[in-house]
Formats: structure tokens, C-alpha cells, sequence
């Protein structure tokens, strides 16, 4: 062995930090709110921060949209995902976030149900009508032919009577297109164990993932299927607003899907991939007051009341001073986007960057102003400065969820697991037996994460092969032995991780 060797200081596989959200950018009554909610559920406010934000864009979502620049018009709903690990109270948060919609649209099936039920019942009624009318027209009578035919043509224009739906769980990418088409091309699909990454992911269409209601939903683009066993669909301006609340294990690997990496629907989302509180959460902590719960109910409730009914949107314009600021962040998201920028290897997400960052300004500024015609007023610079915050603050998370999807982040993990042992043991040398024996129960149904995660630390210069390896028993082959760099058991500054490069 050679010990004399020198060594290269080391790339530090520590887990890059993020900055938690900057709640004070929000309006009020938002801010006070995700700050309660956090509190009371000992979450991260990102959480809370994330859902809020979408379930406002969502009550508005198809009724508005603001100019972003010339020639530039973007829709004010929100994709979002917010990653923490099991036992977070993610459910907690998501109730919190979604119960005010949940009871407006409760409200509206009760007030619309009986008039629902009679025009069910009128149609029922004229298509029994109509197919007896078909019974007798097939035997010779002229008029019951008349009959029949006049009552098809009715049917065929008029609207199937549905209840109103404003939120959904877990759905196929049928059913929403579905439900989108039946509640006038407007939704929000939302929930916290992650259904909708697998339905994207191909769960219920043999692997291959059905995206097209996804990515038209985004940018509010028409949606047309063609099904020969259910019909045509055709939804004007569909319009999807997503908020999920999943654990990371959802998200990695996904990568390894090419609908994922060549059509961009990833790069539509918002993420945040804050830190989990899990052992260092307060007990007992004061709950959410009837004053915040209800100030932020009635907030999600004057947003809704917007809506309206019409099929042209309401358009939303920049103040002057926003503009200009907001011609300033484009410029320097657009020096991002350049090599050796710090968006260059996630240029997909980085180029919807500066859209995300008006669909925030906008839901802020309706969030914000009272008026009975909020789109009448400009967005303010104040909006535009608060969405350029969350808008800065999401790039680290968007490489954080970088890391999670190709699977970085959880060979770093093992690598860092296999770290803390050498580093305890004061081992300068040890062989891949000996890694695998203390890490069995990590390690035993899936050796080539412990291969994996000797590479990253030989690659990363904390160890290094060295030749001949030690017996491994009767007829095997020797078992790799590792040296180690001092670095590793006298820990001083190390150089900064290797970017990730990615598909994002």
C-alpha cells in the first residue's frame, strides 16, 4: 500500500442547503397564516406556503390571465410539489390548505343538486323517448322518425347535467379530462401520497404515461381526444391547477422516464424540498386561531366568488415600475440560462422561470387587493418584487429536486452514511466486506447501492482503491480495499460538490 501518495482535497457530498420560504413576501392574510399553520403542525412554512399559493391560483384559474410582456400573455395557475419524508404531517397541512375550497364546493353540489336532478331526470325521460320513437321509425312511421330524429339532435347539443366539482384525488388522466370537460374546462387536482406521479408515470396505461391533459393544462391550451369506445372530448382553454404535497421516494427515478425528460412536464412545477423538523418538532404547540383559520377561508372564498361564468378571461396588466423590474429579472434569468450560469443544467425548468414568476405576481396581487374588480388595477411594483423573491428562492430548490429525480441525492446519502462510520471508527483503511457488514441492513437486498456509493466517495476523493484487496473466504475473490483520505477522520473545509447535470 502506498501511503506516501498525496492526496487531493476532497468534494464534500454534504446535503446542499436550502433556504426556507420567505413567508414575509406573502400578502396577508396568507403570511399570518402559513406561519400559524406551520406552527401548529410543526411543518416547514414551505409547506403551508406552497399549497396556499395554489389553492388561490386555483379559485382564479381560467378567469384570469397578465401581460407579460409583448405579445406575452400567461394564465395564472400553478403547478406545485412540495417533498418531505414520511410522518411530516403533510396530511395535517394539506386538510388545512384545501378544507375552505372542499366546503365551497360542498355548498354548490347542495345548492345545485335538485335542479341537477330534475334536468337528469328530463334527460332520461326524452332518451327513453327518443329510443322508442327510433322502435317505431325502424317498423315504417314517418313521424316517429321525425320524432326520433329531433330529439338526437337535442341530446347531442345539450350539456349532460353534473354536479360541480372543483377538487380532485388521485385520478386517471381520463377521468380528469373527463371532469375537465364536464366543469367547463376548469380543476384542481391536488393530494398528498403522490397518485398523480404515477398516473403521469404510465400507472393505469401500461407503462406509457398519458400527458397530454397535463401539459395543455398548464399553459391553458385547447384539449382534443379522440377515443373510439368513449367519444371525443373537446375542452376550450383547459385549465389545471396541481398542488401536491409527496415524499421524495415519488420523485426518484423518474429520470429514467423519457416522456418526463422530452416533454417538459416537469419543468412546469414550483418545488420545495425544505428540511424535515422530524426530531427537533415542539410539543403541544398552539394551534391555528378561529381568526387566522377564518381570514384565510374567507380569502379563498372572495377569490372563488371571481370565478364567474364567462368564457373570456379577464386580463391583468403591469404598473410601469413592475414592468420595469420585472424586464430586469428576465435579463437576469436569461444570463442564468447561459453556460456556466447557475440555471445550465436546468433549462427546462429555468426557462419557465420568468412565467412562474408573473403567475405569482398576479395571484399576489388578487390575493392582496380587495376591490370588487381586482383586474381593473395594475399589479403593483410591490407584487412583482414579492414574486421575484419566491422566484429566487425556488431555484435552489428546483436543483434540489434535481438531485432527488437522477438519484444523487440518494447515493449521496449512502455515501455519507458510509462517511459517518470511517469518520467514527477513525478507519484509515477498510475493505468493501467490512463496509457491507456494518451496513447490512441498508445494504443486504441491494448491494449495488454500497458499489454506488464507494464510487461517489472514490470519485469525490475521500477514498481510493488500493491493489490486491483482502480474502473474502474459500473460492472468492478478494474483497476491494479501500484507503482512506486523512481529510475524511480531521475534518477541514472541503471544495465545493460537483454540480449536478440533469435533465431539468
Amino acid at each position: 500500500m502506498s501511503e506516501s501518495q498525496s492526496w487531493e482535497p476532497p468534494l464534500s457530498i454534504d446535503r446542499a442547503s436550502v433556504p426556507m420560504f420567505p413567508v414575509d413576501a406573502l400578502p396577508e392574510p396568507l403570511r399570518s397564516w402559513c406561519i400559524a399553520t406551520a406552527e401548529a403542525t410543526q411543518t416547514p412554512v414551505d409547506l403551508a406556503a406552497l399549497l396556499s399559493l395554489a389553492i388561490c391560483s386555483g379559485a382564479v384559474a381560467r378567469r384570469f390571465e397578465i401581460v407579460g410582456g409583448r405579445g406575452w400573455i400567461e394564465p395564472v395557475n400553478l403547478y406545485v410539489a412540495c417533498l418531505l419524508e414520511p410522518a411530516n404531517r403533510k396530511s395535517a397541512v394539506f386538510s388545512a390548505a384545501t378544507k375552505p375550497l372542499r366546503e365551497i364546493e360542498r355548498e354548490l353540489i347542495e345548492r345545485a343538486s335538485p335542479e341537477i336532478a330534475r334536468l337528469a331526470s328530463d334527460r332520461r325521460i326524452r332518451e327513453a323517448t327518443q329510443k322508442a320513437a327510433e322502435k317505431k321509425a325502424a317498423s315504417g312511421c314517418a313521424e316517429s322518425r321525425d320524432t326520433a330524429i329531433a330529439l338526437a339532435e337535442e341530446l347531442a347539443v345539450e350539456p349532460v347535467p353534473v354536479l360541480p366539482k372543483m377538487i380532485v384525488d388521485d385520478a386517471t388522466a381520463e377521468a380528469i379530462e373527463i371532469a375537465l370537460n364536464a366543469q367547463g374546462g376548469r380543476l384542481i387536482v391536488a393530494g398528498c401520497e403522490g397518485g398523480l406521479f404515477d398516473v403521469m408515470a404510465g400507472r393505469y396505461s401500461s407503462g406509457v404515461g398519458n400527458l397530454d391533459c397535463f401539459l395543455k393544462g398548464h399553459p391553458c391550451e385547447d384539449l382534443r381526444v379522440e377515443r373510439v369506445t368513449r367519444g371525443s372530448i373537446f375542452v376550450e382553454r383547459c385549465c389545471l391547477t396541481l398542488a401536491y404535497a409527496v415524499q421524495p421516494d415519488v420523485i426518484r427515478g423518474m429520470a429514467a422516464k423519457p416522456s418526463f425528460r422530452g416533454r417538459g412536464l416537469i419543468g412546469r412545477f414550483m418545488y420545495a424540498v425544505p428540511e424535515s423538523l422530524l426530531g427537533k418538532r415542539r410539543i403541544n404547540p398552539e394551534p391555528v386561531s378561529e381568526r387566522l383559520a377564518l381570514a384565510y377561508s374567507s380569502l379563498v372564498r372572495r377569490l372563488s366568488d371571481l370565478r364567474g361564468d364567462g368564457d373570456e378571461p379577464e386580463t391583468i396588466r403591469l404598473a410601469d415600475d413592475a414592468d420595469s423590474c420585472f424586464l430586469e429579472w428576465q435579463a437576469e434569468v436569461e444570463r442564468m440560462l447561459a453556460e456556466d450560469g447557475q440555471l445550465e443544467f436546468q433549462k427546462d425548468w429555468g426557462g419557465k422561470l420568468c412565467g412562474l414568476t408573473a403567475r405569482l405576481a398576479a395571484v399576489m396581487h388578487l390575493v392582496e387587493n380587495n376591490q370588487p374588480e381586482p383586474w381593473r388595477d395594475p399589479v403593483g411594483l410591490g407584487s412583482m418584487e414579492s414574486a421575484i423573491r419566491l422566484g429566487r428562492w425556488a431555484i435552489p430548490h428546483a436543483e434540489a429536486m434535481l438531485a432527488l429525480m437522477t438519484g444523487h441525492d440518494g447515493v449521496a446519502d449512502d455515501a455519507r452514511y458510509l462517511l459517518r462510520w470511517v469518520r467514527e471508527r477513525l478507519l484509515t483503511h477498510f475493505s468493501r466486506r467490512d463496509a457491507q457488514n456494518h451496513g447490512r441492513r441498508r445494504f443486504d437486498r441491494e448491494p449495488e447501492r454500497l458499489d454506488s456509493a464507494l464510487v461517489l466517495l472514490v470519485d469525490h476523493g475521500w477514498i481510493r482503491p488500493v491493489g490486491g484487496g483482502v480474502p473474502d473466504g474459500p473460492g472468492r475473490p478478494p474483497s476491494p480495499l479501500f484507503e482512506v483520505n486523512p481529510e475524511a477522520i480531521r475534518p477541514v473545509a472541503v471544495a465545493p460538490m460537483a454540480r449536478v447535470r440533469g435533465v431539468i
